[in-house]
Order: C-alpha cells, then sequence, then structure tokens
C-alpha cells in the first residue's frame, strides 16, 4: 500500500465531506445570528469560527456515526452513535469559541450539538437501512 492508498484509507475511515460543508453553512449562520447584537466584526468572526469547526467536527464526526451502525444492537448503536459525536461536536465548538473569545460562548454551542445529536441519529438510522453507506462500509460481501 502506498501513501495515496493510506491517505484515501484514512480520509474514507474519518472523514464525511458532504456533511461537513452543510454543517458549515448553517452552524456559521446560526452563531452568526446570536451573536448580531454584539457588532458586525463579533458576528462575522462567530459566524466563521463555528463554520470552520463545524466543518472539522462535522466531517468527523458524520463519518463516526457511522462507525457505531454495525453494532447489532440498535439501542447500543444509536445511543453510542450519536452522544460519542455530539460530545465532539461540543469540544471542538466550545474550544474553538474560547481562543476566539466569542461573548455567548455556550449558545453558540447549543446548536451545533443539538444539531449533531439529532443528525447523528438519522445519519445512523439511513446507514443501518443500507442506504448512503460510505466506501469502506463492513457488509457481508465486503472483506476490507
Amino acid at each position: 500500500m502506498d501513501l495515496s492508498d493510506t491517505l484515501r484509507k484514512l480520509y474514507y475511515n474519518t472523514f464525511n465531506l458532504k456533511f461537513a460543508i452543510i454543517s458549515a453553512v448553517t452552524n456559521g449562520a446560526i452563531a452568526a445570528g446570536v451573536n448580531y447584537e454584539h457588532g458586525n466584526l463579533e458576528m462575522i468572526t462567530a459566524g466563521s469560527t463555528q463554520a470552520v469547526a463545524s466543518f472539522l467536527s462535522t466531517g468527523f464526526t458524520g463519518r463516526l456515526v457511522q462507525h457505531f451502525s454495525p453494532i447489532n444492537n440498535p439501542f447500543i448503536s444509536y445511543f453510542f452513535g450519536s452522544l460519542v459525536p455530539a460530545a465532539a461536536t461540543f469540544t471542538i465548538s466550545y474550544i474553538s469559541h474560547k481562543i476566539n473569545e466569542t461573548p455567548q460562548l455556550l449558545e453558540s454551542c447549543i446548536a451545533p450539538v443539538v444539531i449533531s445529536y439529532t443528525t447523528s441519529y438519522i445519519t445512523n438510522f439511513i446507514t443501518r437501512k443500507g442506504y448512503m453507506l460510505p466506501k469502506n462500509y463492513p457488509s457481508s460481501d465486503n472483506t476490507e
């Protein structure tokens, strides 16, 4: 296996670009709106900070939840498949906003975490039903 194969495998195991882009736009706009009353610079900075944090965290968590989907026990699959990505989203968002000194720190993190938890459940459900499977999703006819 050469470097490009290793990087491609790492990408397929850890990141989901489509989810990342949707999340960046949505959560960036929400954080900007929450910080509107603090002026244009704060609003734009908070929105941009959240967009970057959401892009990275959702790219990672969107794929992370799909690692829980093959678990046979639905309770465990859904519980951890939503809790772990939501916790990762909170951590990334909180650290980003803390570094940025966002005025409405916790308020800027609430929506991304709720959205992450909800969409993780939905992503898990869709994946468990066999739709939108990642390229390297474990199955009976996939030996990777």
